[in-house]
């Protein structure tokens, strides 16, 4: 029963699979900004899809830098002289090109994937567990993946890894009216919450933050699922609470109805989110390949976290419809950036995938939490300027 059910999990999470961003804990979002849109031209619902304050602190800067700029305190390499000397690679990513991918971005057209021997092309999709099977047979190498699918596909036997933590802060809250009682998760007692359904990021996350306050999903009065179209419901308050990926969503209701506040689960639960993944054949044979790919992402990763206006300026290339000056969007992805930040980039931790697998077991699709720590490795991070 507990495989039956895993599997449908998996396959669950393949429909809520994209780019997931968010804000790092409890704050009033304001419907005070006339010049954000109620819809921006790239709204996500995202998985991912890692992981958060209400307001980013982070500023882009006034003028995108004209030639490439290195990552944040990661070296370069020399770079290839032809393309005979690339490995061509495909990196599966969820959802649809979005400005939260801007470090895939920004490490391609910076040149960090080719500097690092890899002639990257990316292939974006909805359906997270086709990507995550190809990579377990070595159809595919690489893809963005988030830990919990990596924990059920092991669990399968699929032999799939995680190696670079991209989100470090969980994507996913509960937003409440601004007026609304609800301040901590144990309000959530006795109260209607709303959640896209039973299944992906959404309902994972909601598990992970009432087990962390010692509540069940029994003690809510209702858990009502509402679909990923939020703001019908939400703003007619249908219902009293309700899950949603953090970076994107609050912004929309509070320029559509009212002010909000918003509980991030990774204020309550350090749970792992998306990251990069391969299969142990392909760490096996070609380390330095993997290495490569953590080497030329960290560089994206950090150029973007360091230059944001950059950044967004670059994912106008990749994302069709994304205007030169779109505050939603802008804002969505400062609010990820929160997301990303670590004094390591992409480094895992023991406490969170154990966490992350905790939570599974809790919910019945695993039968034990051991060989959790086989799921992940930090072995191919850059290594850190002393």
């Amino acid at each position: 029963m507990r495989k039956f059910l895993a599997i449908l999990f998996v396959l669950s999470l393949a429909l809520s699979a994209c780019a997931v961003t968010g804000e790092p804990q409890v704050g009033i979002i304001k419907k005070e900004h006339s010049a954000v849109k109620e819809e921006g031209a790239q709204e996500s619902h995202a998985e991912p899809a890692a992981e958060p304050t209400a307001e980013s602190t982070a500023e882009p800067t006034a003028e995108p830098t004209a030639e490439p700029t290195p990552g944040a305190r990661l070296p370069y390499q020399d770079v290839p002289t032809s393309t005979s000397e690339l490995t061509p690679i495909t990196l599966f990513l969820g959802y649809i090109p979005n400005v939260q991918f801007a470090p895939v971005y920004v490490a391609l057209d910076q040149g960090f994937f080719r500097e690092n021997g890899i002639d990257l092309k990316i292939e974006h999709g909805f359906d997270e567990t086709d990507g995550l099977t190809r990579i377990a047979t070595n159809n595919l190498q690489f893809g963005m993946i988030s830990g919990e699918q990596v924990l059920l596909a092991r669990k399968q036997g699929a032999p799939v890894k995680y190696f670079f933590r991209w989100y470090q802060r969980f994507p996913v809250g509960v937003m409440v009216p601004q007026d609304s009682p609800i301040r901590q998760p144990q309000d959530l007692k006795g109260k209607i919450v709303g959640v896209p359904g039973k299944f992906g990021a959404s309902y994972f996350g909601l598990i992970a933050l009432l087990n962390a306050v010692g509540l069940r999903e029994s003690d809510l009065r209702e858990l009502r699922a509402i679909g990923y179209d939020t703001a019908p419901i939400f703003c007619e308050r249908q219902v009293e609470a309700s899950v949603i990926y953090i970076a994107n969503e609050p912004l929309q209701i509070a320029a559509r109805c009212f002010d909000v506040e918003v509980i991030a689960i990774s204020d309550y639960a350090d749970i792992v989110s998306n990251g990069l993944v391969t299969n142990e054949k392909t760490i096996a044979e070609r380390p330095e390949l993997v290495r490569g790919m953590a080497e030329a992402y960290a560089r994206g990763l950090a150029l973007t976290i360091a230059d944001p206006d950059l950044a967004y300026q670059i994912s106008r290339k990749f994302v069709e419809g994304l205007a030169e000056d779109d505050p939603v969007q802008k804002q969505v992805l400062l609010r990820s950036i929160e997301l990303w930040k670590a004094e390591r980039l992409g480094e895992s931790t023991d406490s969170a995938w154990k966490l992350t697998a905790e939570t599974l077991l809790s919910m019945g699709l695993i039968d034990s939490i051991d060989g959790y720590q086989e799921a992940y490795t930090n072995d191919f991070l850059p290594e850190a300027e002393e």
